[in-house]
């Protein structure tokens, strides 16, 4: 397979972990949120022990994906001249990742100890903890979302209108970081968990305009 079709494709793996990652929460279903008492967020991890253990597993499989995608983005941007953006896009995704990954796995720690003879206010603990680095994250997250607009807006490398929605997106990243409140829409399972879903949509988005830049490149 020629280099370039390599490259396409490493473009079409952010379409890729979109579908897991969307999977990956269908598979988990309606989870608590930090407002639950701690008997309600044991109950679920307990019932719902294989379910949350898939989920991640699924998700896991997106977050490959993802890697691959941001290679194609981090050296598309690099071509584009913009190698100092370049650095800083891949360095904050790859911290970014590491965070939200950390929050999935405690997720899947809960369903592992919530089968013993585990105390609820310990299980809420490690969720709200998981919460809040998953919301934490968000401000990271940023430190992608603005380099790739930056150089779109500089180079073009993908059309520059995606360069002000990546602005956007960036802002709402920085802004859902203190969404904290432990009910109501701004608390990490509502205004916290949007900046996740932006992020997923965007790095749909991303991907497909890449893959169309990388396609004029090829002929």
């Amino acid at each position: 397979m020629r280099k370039d079709t390599w490259d396409q494709c490493a473009a079409i793996a952010g379409l890729m972990s979109v579908f897991l990652f969307f999977a990956g929460w269908f598979i988990y279903g309606n989870g608590p949120t930090v407002a639950d008492d701690p008997g309600s967020i044991l109950r679920f991890f307990t019932d719902n022990h294989d379910r949350v253990i898939l989920s991640m597993f699924v998700q896991g499989l997106g977050a490959l994906a993802m890697i691959w995608f941001m290679a194609a983005l981090v050296m598309a941007m690099r071509d584009a001249d913009e190698m100092i953006l370049a650095v800083t896009a891949g360095l904050s995704f790859a911290v970014a990742l590491a965070l939200g990954s950390a929050a999935t796995i405690m997720r899947s720690g809960i369903a592992f100890i919530s089968i013993g003879d585990t105390s609820p206010d310990t299980v809420a603990v490690i969720f709200h903890l998981g919460s809040v680095i998953d919301t934490g994250q968000n401000i990271i997250s940023a430190g992608f979302f603005l380099p790739v607009a930056i150089a779109a807006l500089r180079t073009r490398f993908i059309p520059a209108w995606w360069g002000w929605v990546s602005i956007a997106v960036g802002l709402w990243a920085v802004a859902s970081t203190t969404a904290l409140n432990h009910s109501g829409f701004w608390s990490p399972n509502k205004a916290g968990f949007l900046n996740v879903v932006f992020y997923v949509v965007w790095v749909g988005g991303t991907s497909i305009l890449l893959m169309k830049h990388m396609r004029k490149g090829s002929r």
